[in-house]
Formats: C-alpha cells, structure tokens, sequence
C-alpha cells in the first residue's frame, strides 16, 4: 500500500518533502515520541508520529 507522507531526509532540519512511500519496504523502524525513522530503498528518513500513526490505522483498516 502506497501513501503520501511528508518526510525529513536525514541532512534537513524541516519537514518538507512529500513523497510516496510502500509501506511494506520500510525497514529498521525506530520509533520516539515525536518522530519515526524508517529506511526505505536505502534511504533513511522521518516523519511526524502523528502521520505514521495514521498510516498505520489506515493499513490496519484496509486490511480487515
């Protein structure tokens, strides 16, 4: 399942990159209160928690 989400690459400082993202290909979750590190395609990036929660209850209801 593919979503947009707006990410911070790992030499920036703002959110400011919205970009498509296989939820299934994301590896070496790290996940603190504020941010969630993830790498995908060998590339490491964040984003909001508020935003990976939401993807995830929408992964969770697309599969019921």
């Amino acid at each position: 399942m593919e979503n947009e989400v707006l990410v911070r690459f790992s030499n920036e400082s703002v959110y400011q990159t919205f970009i498509k993202i296989n939820f299934e290909k994301v590896e070496k979750i790290l996940i603190f209160p504020n941010e969630v590190f993830f790498t995908i395609d060998d590339v490491r990036v964040s984003v909001k928690r508020e935003d990976w929660d939401e993807i995830q209850k929408k992964m969770l209801e697309n599969t019921k």
